[in-house]
């Protein structure tokens, strides 16, 4: 075996330029894999982190009715008695122990009014502190004030505070210091009309959360949607998000078995937000398109290895009437394959994560492409490292050399003694 090493390296060797054009070709190819699997990779990492904040959490916990409905956002599914259930789940010391954040939140759908403007807007009532983890509208505001949970008091009225997205403002001609009111359905299913006192006007970057929400503080949400202290739902964020799934389901064991919270159930953020789902089916395409890049530059390794079959017929013809078998002879030319790879993959992804690096740092601002879309993702994309993906790349390099050196190499290996020494 060392043999044949030995051998595929020599004959590596023989024509350097042949061989330096194929790790040429794997290395662009690898380097554009590695590259492009950063921004997928880093475009998938921001999308999940903004949308398991903003809209998910990472187990989201909610009555039956609600999860069946939960496009909608129905107000009157609730969580009835927030605070016992969320002391109930802190009881338990495991599932403590990986929990970041717990809260309850309200989502309301309405319709906003304002000057002759109408805009549809999504309503977040959601704990105060809470929400500067999640959120973190407190560092995104322009103008105006973060939310205090305080009344306000103006011409001897009295007014809720809420704050707005900067967009939304824009709309509706709403500025810090206006007053508006909105009709909206409760949970007692009578229309309510709140009066609301913009105190503070945010700009996140996000389009998706700066056209279409404002915030408002828990208790504000409870009230004018007459829940009687109900929530629409609990959201858990973990130290470490990939523990969700098992979690979510240990979660929801415990509410089964707790007469008190059976009726509720525990979603972890792939089942509870259609939008992640969906990527999961773009990463299989995404996934293929690696295969076929690598398969594209790893494809002329086919062509230089039949260019070297050809040339040593001679050679062959005499290795196997020395007693060379198939299987050698195939281990042989599949092995200068796979090296001629491996070398390629090898420079072309250190070369590609070399691209990364800085781009992992610094991302590129989309702005002017992504104003205008409603995805959960910030306008400045950083490129995602792992070491994961490193390897990954690689071993695909190398996998696909392997396949595309076989064709010639199975050929190499059916010549027959004779007529391989006869057709030189």
């Amino acid at each position: 075996m060392s043999t044949l090493l030995k051998m595929a390296f020599r004959n590596i060797k023989r024509n350097k330029r042949r061989s330096l054009l194929a790790i040429i070709s794997v290395g662009l190819a690898l380097m554009l894999v590695v590259v492009l699997q950063g921004l997928v990779d880093g475009l998938i990492e921001n999308m999940i982190k903004n949308s398991t904040k903003n809209e998910t959490g990472h187990i989201r916990i909610m009555s039956e009715e609600y999860f069946k409905n939960i496009q909608y956002m129905p107000v009157q599914h609730l969580v009835y008695n927030p605070e016992e259930a969320i002391n109930f789940l802190k009881s338990d010391k495991k599932i403590a122990g990986k929990i970041q954040l717990i809260t309850q939140r309200m989502r309301f759908p309405v319709l906003l009014q304002y000057s002759g403007n109408n805009k549809s807007a999504i309503g977040i009532g959601g704990d105060i502190e809470n929400e500067k983890a999640l959120l973190m509208l407190d560092k995104s505001i322009v103008e105006g004030n973060y939310l205090t949970g305080n009344v306000v008091e103006k011409d001897g009225k009295k007014y809720r505070e809420v704050i707005i997205g900067k967009k939304l403002a824009e709309i509706l001609n709403l500025k810090v210091g206006d007053n508006f009111s909105l009709m909206l359905q409760g949970a007692d299913l009578g229309i309510h009309i709140p009066r609301f006192y913009v105190v503070g006007i945010f700009k996140t970057g996000l389009n998706m959360l700066d056209e279409n929400l404002f915030m408002i503080n828990i208790e504000d949400a409870k009230k004018i949607l007459k829940t009687d202290g109900g929530a629409g739902e609990i959201l858990i964020m973990l130290k470490n998000h990939e523990e969700a799934i098992p979690l979510s389901k240990k979660i929801n064991s415990l509410l089964k078995n707790k007469e008190e919270f059976n009726y509720l159930i525990s979603a972890n953020w792939r089942e509870s937000s259609g939008f992640l789902a969906m990527m999961d089916q773009a990463l299989k395409i995404y996934n293929f398109l690696y295969f076929t890049i690598a398969f594209l530059g790893a494809f002329i390794i086919t062509n230089i290895m039949m260019m070297i079959i050809l040339e040593r017929k001679r050679e062959i013809g005499i290795l196997k009437s020395m007693g060379m078998k198939k299987r050698e002879i195939l281990f042989l030319f599949t092995t200068e394959g796979i090296i001629l790879g491996g070398i390629g993959s090898i420079a072309g992804v250190i070369l590609g994560t070399i691209i990364n690096i800085p781009l992992s740092i610094y991302g590129i601002d989309f702005t002017s492409s992504m104003g205008n879309l409603n995805f959960p993702v910030d306008n400045v994309i950083k490129w995602s490292i792992t070491i994961g993906s490193i390897v990954g790349s690689m071993i695909l390099g190398i996998f696909v050399s392997a396949i595309v050196s076989v064709i010639p190499s199975r050929h190499a290996a059916k010549m027959k003694a004779v007529d391989a020494i006869r057709s030189v």
